[in-house]
């Protein structure tokens, strides 16, 4: 778990506003050295003494607290990852994201726009490479220009040749022509238009993941029907996010789910089960995906734990995700493939409850769970998509923790020191 950089971003706001940390301590009636450590991330703060200094370095509580930059955070350390260069300091990301934000927000989205891109040139050359439609048409073009050549040919070397003859040559070069240029008005079609991977990853993803992560992954207005799809679409302030499918397959999701399982029914429940996905489905009588999903989109609620969300379908393509302080998730590259949310693919509609260990000692709680995301077919096995819920949180936990050995896992081969891992793909990078 990232450390507190509360006191990072109090010496940054101090020091824009030239206030000495004498006249911040006195404001805060605090002594001027306990302020240093403070500042130095070496103590903590809280409560009153953190209420006083916010107020005086005139900004909120929300903006020195960790909850803002964690996921920010995480980002930048992905986004590290993917530089094959290892030239960034991945150990002073949080250091440079307490005391320069604005740069490190700037950083990251030019970081995302430089990986979308990548994204969009790696589809092309799959297509260009694979594509049986492009492999067909260059074979029908170089069809055509070999017909063209060979009847230009003919009448070009022939000076003698009958007129209905010559007529029929001249009807087969026009012929030959009219599908030469159909067949590449028929490519440029193909190239103009992206590929559902591209605009997926490059258009809709983003968009959804920023409207829920700035909303907390909870909507009250919608649940009580105070607003609804459309206006929130509307009011998103971003023409990308609001003709967003992605983003309102999402709220329309959402909006089910919370009228099936009422906030206050399903927190009662999950408090009386001791947050048993398993028993909260059996209980409340609804599918156990219904339940892992409600368990990552409610209201922060004293005394509940905070569930993290990951979904992916079967090609391992993350279709939602939602991050805790403690458990990074990564933004482009794969996961480590013992988490059970991939096993889950092989056992669907049996929940898993596993326990996973990381390499830092921490544990979490995991329940996982596949089903079908489309309608069945007779000719093909049914789409399914795997969603897990976690959390740190030791309350959440069964009440024995024996009932099954923790999984040595990871988030990801290259910042996992397991070296002995039977499923490590790549070397560890930060050896």
């Amino acid at each position: 778990m990232a450390r507190s950089l509360v006191g990072t971003r109090i010496r940054e706001r101090r020091r824009n506003r030239r206030m000495t940390q004498t006249a911040l301590a006195a404001a805060a009636g605090i002594s001027p050295s306990y302020l240093n450590l403070i500042e130095h991330n070496r103590r903590g703060i809280a409560g009153r003494t953190l209420q006083a200094i916010a107020a005086e370095l005139d900004t909120d509580v929300a903006a020195l607290s960790d909850d803002a930059d964690f996921v920010l955070i995480n980002r930048l350390t992905e986004a590290a990852k993917m530089d094959h260069s290892n030239s960034a300091e991945i150990e002073r990301i949080e250091e440079f994201v307490g005391r320069y934000p604005g740069w490190a927000r700037l950083l990251l989205q030019v970081s995302e726009l430089s990986q979308q891109q990548r994204e969009k040139l790696r589809a092309l050359t799959d297509r260009m490479t694979h594509d049986p439609f492009l492999s067909e048409t260059m074979h029908q073009i170089l069809s055509n220009i070999t017909a063209i050549r060979s009847t230009a040919g003919i009448l070009d070397s022939m000076s003698d040749i009958p007129p209905a003859l010559q007529q029929k040559f001249l009807a087969n070069l026009r012929s030959e022509s009219q599908r030469l240029s159909a067949t590449a008005e028929a490519m440029v079609d193909f190239f103009d238009t992206p590929t559902e991977e591209a605009a997926t990853s490059a258009a809709n993803t983003p968009e959804a993941q920023e409207f829920w992560s700035a909303r907390g992954y909870y909507l009250p207005k919608l649940e009580a029907g105070e607003t609804t799809i459309e206006n929130l679409l509307e009011n998103t302030g971003s023409q990308a996010a609001t003709n967003s499918q992605v983003l309102r397959q999402s709220l329309e999701r959402y909006e089910r789910i919370a009228n099936t399982l009422p906030v206050d029914v399903f927190i009662q429940s999950a408090k009386d089960t001791n947050f048993d996905a398993l028993k909260l489905s059996q209980t409340l009588k609804v599918p156990v995906g219904s339940i892992l999903y409600r368990l990552a989109h409610l209201p922060p609620e004293p005394g509940f734990p905070l569930f993290g969300l990951l979904e992916c379908d079967m090609s391992g393509a993350v279709l939602f995700r939602k991050e805790i302080p403690e458990f990074a998730l990564p933004q482009y590259s794969s996961a480590c493939p013992l988490w059970p949310i991939y096993r889950a693919f092989g056992r669907p509609y049996q929940a898993l409850q596993s326990v996973l260990e990381m390499p830092t000692g921490g544990r979490l709680l995991t329940y996982a769970y596949a089903e079908s995301a489309g309608p069945d077919r007779y000719d093909l096995p049914g789409l399914l998509r795997s969603t897990m819920v976690f959390t740190s949180d030791p309350q959440a936990f069964p009440a024995t923790r024996s009932i099954q050995p923790p999984i040595l896992a990871g988030v990801h081969c290259s910042v996992c020191p397991r070296k002995a891992c039977a499923a490590r793909r790549i070397d560890y990078i930060l050896a």
